[in-house]
């Protein structure tokens, strides 16, 4: 192995193995509750939701719209390296476009955390790192445009390469969570989970879809909450016992099922503990919704995002 070849290596292993670090970085779980706060409120619309998520065009919107910044950024230095003084009106309109350009970007990339990182650890916290790293280079680029509004040209062509440098992070650790985790991943729940009753069932596409039950009698009031006191009582009421779907993949998480008298609310649910029933429920933000009263039929509840 030559001289370069090493050198390329031992740069590999080390950038791996600091990746590896904040996948096993629990601090990294606190922020993430923020940008959690952030993603929920920003993919409650369904609409804008599908959209960001890229479903209209049956691909992730992300990755694609990533090369758009990065494109124009990478331009500009590179006019500001080669071409000082003839390109530098263009150099300072490809940093004000890439501005422009991050803001959606941004956006399917909170997306597509979002319906991620609960079944994955490691894409919660490398993601936030990601995103900070791409924070700071949007700063360093706008930074740059505005000291080129100014005049002050030497001081926003240096911010620009700042810039490129935290965009160089962002762009690793963003090819870590597509090729090495698999993110995103299919949102095993969807954003409303389907009623379940006696016979749920997932299709091979990973969706989860319930059997109808005609005739059965169910109230109109119904009963919404995430009290895990509350639900628990509830479902021992009706004879219930906790269970769990298991996944269909390594990155998804179980899907909460209970076992009646009458059986069991999902196909293949195995008996469970409710701390490990209430630890899927937590991490698929889900609510729990049940008629207010029921009538003489099996007992019939829903899983709602949040």
């Amino acid at each position: 192995m030559g001289d370069g070849d090493e050198v390329l290596h031992r740069s590999g292993r080390a950038a791996r193995g600091a990746v590896t670090k904040v996948e096993e970085s629990s601090a990294l779980d606190g922020p993430a509750v923020l940008v959690r706060a952030v993603a929920r409120a920003v993919l409650r619309p369904r609409a804008l939701s599908d959209v960001l998520r890229g479903v209209p065009a049956g691909h992730a919107a992300h990755p694609p719209l990533t090369d758009v910044p990065i494109g124009l950024w990478v331009s500009a230095s590179t006019l500001d390296l080669l071409a000082p003084v003839a390109g530098r009106r263009a150099a300072d309109r490809l940093v004000g476009l890439g501005v422009l350009a991050a803001a959606p970007t941004a956006l399917t990339g909170l997306a597509d955390w979002g319906t991620s990182e609960r079944s994955d650890p490691a894409v919660r916290r490398v993601g936030v790192v990601h995103g900070v790293a791409n924070l700071a280079a949007l700063a360093c680029y706008t930074t740059s445009w505005v000291l080129r509004r100014r005049g002050r040209r030497a001081a926003g062509v240096l911010a620009g390469l700042a810039g490129g440098t935290f965009l160089g992070v962002g762009g690793y650790l963003g090819g870590h969570l597509a090729l090495v985790r698999g993110a995103p991943h299919d949102d095993p729940l969807g954003r409303t989970v389907a009623r379940v009753a006696t016979g749920v069932r997932r299709t091979p596409s990973h969706e989860p879809t319930a059997e109808t039950f005609e005739g059965v009698p169910m109230d109109a009031a119904k009963r919404t909450t995430t009290d895990h006191a509350e639900i628990r009582t509830w479902v021992e009421a009706q004879g219930g016992r906790p269970a769990l779907v298991p996944p269909l993949g390594r990155h998804e998480p179980p899907v909460p099922a209970v076992i009646f008298p009458s059986g069991p609310s999902g196909h293949g649910a195995v008996p469970a503990t409710w701390g490990e029933w209430f630890d899927a429920f937590d991490r698929g933000g889900l609510a729990f919704v049940r008629p207010a009263q029921l009538t003489d039929a099996p007992p019939f509840f829903e899983l709602a995002q949040a």
